[in-house]
């Protein structure tokens, strides 16, 4: 399991290394070769040095604005390697040809310190959005994996709670797949549901047990049973079985045409309206035995049903309503 002051903690990502660096640098360097070997092609040896402001103006606030105090220091010693240094004049002295020649590297130095200073501010707080914005979108990835993991486990808890009341196998050494087939049901989508619900109906429930749903007209067709030759009561319409009741969970049925078995009847209700009803008969089972097994096998279909709508029928069959007999 993740803990969230786990991701909050730990770091987001490796820190900016010598890449950034690396090509402002390269990137002015190249742009003060350019205008370096421009000279003498277009204008002539010297032509730059006596200009008021010389081209490198450019490389160097470009260098200071764009990457920063480091980037744009480092572009003021390679400009001032690379610009054309004037001889010094006739009966000049060497002290003031220096300070004269050293004016313009030292207005580049003071003009990337002030800039570059700025825009190092500006890039360390950006810096530090980035990790913080990475580090919020960590923590809000674990959140999701674990709501994902609570809604898994909530599932299972609720299928585990629904099947803890069910008779367990005779055999001690035979596995209980009863869980898994209702998870399966639970999750199945309209083309699988039908085979889904009879692989769990015969997990969950000994004997005989039918799904009916409602068509269009009203009537109960069925959907899914474990066996064609099923012995349960003769239904109609949904008018024989207490539909309107939701919330009402089992239902015994009258023993008449059962042939003196208990039938139990569960209303399918996944939303507001039931939508069809469960019927489960076993001969060798009293009703009490078949109820967890029914309302497990229902809340399995409810929930597939609520995920995956089912869809109703075009209208009712020609043959008439639907009748299962014992």
């Amino acid at each position: 399991m993740t803990h969230l002051h786990d991701a909050a903690l730990s770091p987001a990502g490796p820190r900016p290394g010598t890449s950034l660096f690396l090509r402002g640098f390269i990137g002015s360097a190249v742009l003060l070769a350019a205008i370096n070997a421009a000279e003498p092609l277009f204008f002539g040896e010297g032509y730059f040095a006596g200009l008021t402001y010389h081209p490198f103006w450019i490389v160097i606030l470009l260098a200071a604005v764009q990457h920063g105090l480091f980037v744009g220091l480092s572009v003021v010693g390679l400009a001032t390697l690379m610009m054309d240094w004037p001889s010094r004049p006739v009966g000049m002295d060497i002290t003031e040809h220096y300070v004269d020649i050293a004016i313009a590297p030292a207005q580049w130095l003071i003009a990337a310190l002030l800039i570059g200073l700025y825009r190092q501010q500006q890039i360390r707080h950006e810096r530090a959005l980035a990790r913080e914005n990475d580090r919020l979108r960590d923590i809000n990835r674990t959140l999701a994996g674990e709501i994902h993991r609570l809604d898994a486990f909530v599932a299972r808890a609720e299928l585990a709670a629904a099947t803890q009341a069910l008779p367990q196998p005779h055999d001690a050494d035979q596995p209980d797949d009863r869980l898994a087939a209702l998870e399966m049901l639970a999750g199945a989508d309209p083309e699988g549901r039908a085979g889904a619900f009879v692989a769990a109906a015969r997990a969950c429930l000994p004997g005989s047990v039918a799904w009916l749903r409602l068509d269009k007209g009203g009537n109960l067709v069925p959907a899914a049973m474990t066996d064609d030759g099923a012995a349960l009561p003769g239904i109609s319409t949904a008018a024989d079985l207490p539909l309107p009741v939701v919330g009402q969970q089992v239902q015994p049925l009258a023993r008449e045409g059962t042939g003196g078995h208990p039938a139990l009847c569960r209303v399918v209700a996944p939303g507001d309206d039931p939508l069809g009803v469960l019927l489960a008969q076993s001969p060798d089972h009293d009703a009490a035995a078949l109820v967890p097994g029914l309302n497990a096998l229902a809340r399995a279909l409810e929930d597939s049903l609520r995920r995956m709508p089912e869809p109703l029928p075009a209208a009712p069959q020609a043959r008439g309503p639907v009748r299962l007999h014992a």
